[in-house]
């Protein structure tokens, strides 16, 4: 009879690998192929508006846009990771999915609330535009009605990635067909916030589609219990967000809308190398975390693995990069080339010490729960780039603003390594949503 049990139990464990792995590999093949797509339509767009604002318009709406953004980050909160790790292991018990999804989305609900009274303001006191409101509502709007946080937990991620290509390629058609020559920074927003709040639509239709009776909102009080418990991790995300903006906001104001133009345009032409690992990276995220609920030997040797695919890869983009800088600058501008060239040259180096910080953060700090850390990580990233930063920007214009992310980059890189191998063998606190 055990002999017979344990016959079983084996068939349905190598059952369950089997699916897994397919599911694994489905989802990074289909990221691959969505976020191909996604990169040729920047490679589309980004030329066009370049071409039809200019340099210096162009940095007044990476400014807006950079101020904006924080408002889409806390709105956020940390639940694309907090939740999404809840939801990958508890996606078979639908009670308690239920309880994330409505706990969490009310939460989204008060935290999309307060955001839009926070834009009213930020529009009344600097832009005095009652459409720029109305746009700003949109993205809002269109960004709660966009759980992505559940989608990636139940390992539906290029189902994610598929709603934000579906995004990009409204905006695209928008930014091509109707952004021209007599457009100004408000037709911009317009057409960004149509384009948010069409596929937040889509979107929160979907998951009704997919879990009958999970939509629908919980008690206050226990919202604010779950913003409580993720306040740490929210903490260490909206401190990264806001060192990987604040360098660009410091050129804002030591410096011109052309320098925020050039430099932006070189930190984007980094972050579509980025992207390129991300199909992998994404995959990983709800696997790993199974790996380490399971065992911190089994999640360590798994991590691992990954930095060994992920790194020589990054350091292959970095190469290829390199040698073919004059012709992807000169695609993406026609205006201060050599300026483009000499930032890009210098960010790709801190590229590469990124790529590997993110994957210990996200694969190792976040998924056993060491959210101290992390903070205090993006604490002293935070205080080394206005350190270095205010005096590099002013002295050194945008030179200076790409070695202070260097410098930052670099002092992460050795923080994680350092926590990582202090840490690899103790078994961390198991947690409840």
């Amino acid at each position: 009879m055990n002999i017979l049990f344990k016959t079983v139990y084996l068939k349905n464990k190598i059952i369950q690998n089997i699916k897994s792995e397919k599911i694994f590999v489905f989802n990074t093949l289909s990221l691959g192929s969505i976020y191909g797509i996604n990169f040729l339509i920047s490679l589309i767009t980004l030329p066009h508006l370049l071409k039809v604002y200019g340099l210096s318009v162009w940095g007044n709406i990476v400014f807006i846009q950079l101020i904006f953004n924080y408002l889409i980050w806390l709105t956020d909160w940390s639940f694309n990771i907090y939740s999404s790790k809840f939801v990958s292991i508890n996606f078979q018990n639908q009670d308690t999915l239920k309880k994330i999804f409505r706990e969490t989305w009310t939460a989204q609900l008060l935290l999309t609330i307060f955001s839009l009274f926070l834009s009213f303001l930020y529009n009344h006191f600097f832009y005095h535009s009652v459409q720029l409101s109305f746009y700003f509502a949109l993205i809002l709007l269109g960004k709660f009605l966009q759980p992505y946080w559940f989608l990636n937990g139940i390992e539906k991620i290029y189902e994610t990635a598929l709603f934000q290509l579906i995004n990009k390629v409204i905006f695209a058609i928008f930014i091509i067909f109707f952004i021209n020559k007599g457009s100004n920074i408000n037709t911009y927003f317009l057409y960004y916030g149509i384009s948010f709040f069409i596929v937040g639509i889509a979107c929160i239709t979907r998951i009704n589609f997919i879990s009958k009776g999970l939509i629908g909102f919980s008690k206050i009080k226990k919202s604010i219990i779950a913003l409580k418990k993720s306040f740490k991790l929210f903490l260490s995300l909206i401190l990264g967000n806001f060192i990987n903006s604040s360098i660009q906001f410091l050129i804002g104001i030591f410096l011109d809308p052309v320098n925020l133009g050039i430099y932006n345009v070189a930190d984007r032409i980094k972050g579509f190398s980025s992207q390129l690992n991300q199909p992998l990276t994404n995959s990983i995220f709800p696997k790993i975390v199974k790996e380490y609920n399971k065992d911190k030997k089994l999640g360590n040797k798994f991590l691992v693995f990954n930095l060994k695919i992920l790194v020589p890869l990054t350091l292959f983009l970095f190469l290829i990069i390199n040698l073919n800088l004059t012709f992807i600058v000169n695609y993406f501008s026609k205006e201060n080339i050599q300026e483009i060239i000499i930032i890009l040259r210098i960010i790709l180096f801190s590229f590469v010490f990124n790529v590997v910080e993110e994957i210990i953060v996200n694969q190792y700090m976040v998924t056993n729960g060491i959210y101290s850390s992390i903070n205090k990580l993006k604490i002293l990233k935070l205080i080394l780039v206005f350190v270095f930063g205010i005096p590099l920007v002013f002295y050194y214009g945008i030179i200076g603003a790409a070695f202070t992310s260097l410098i930052s980059e670099l002092f992460a890189f050795f923080f994680v390594i350092f926590k990582y191998n202090k840490t690899k063998k103790i078994i961390f606190k198991e947690e409840e949503f």
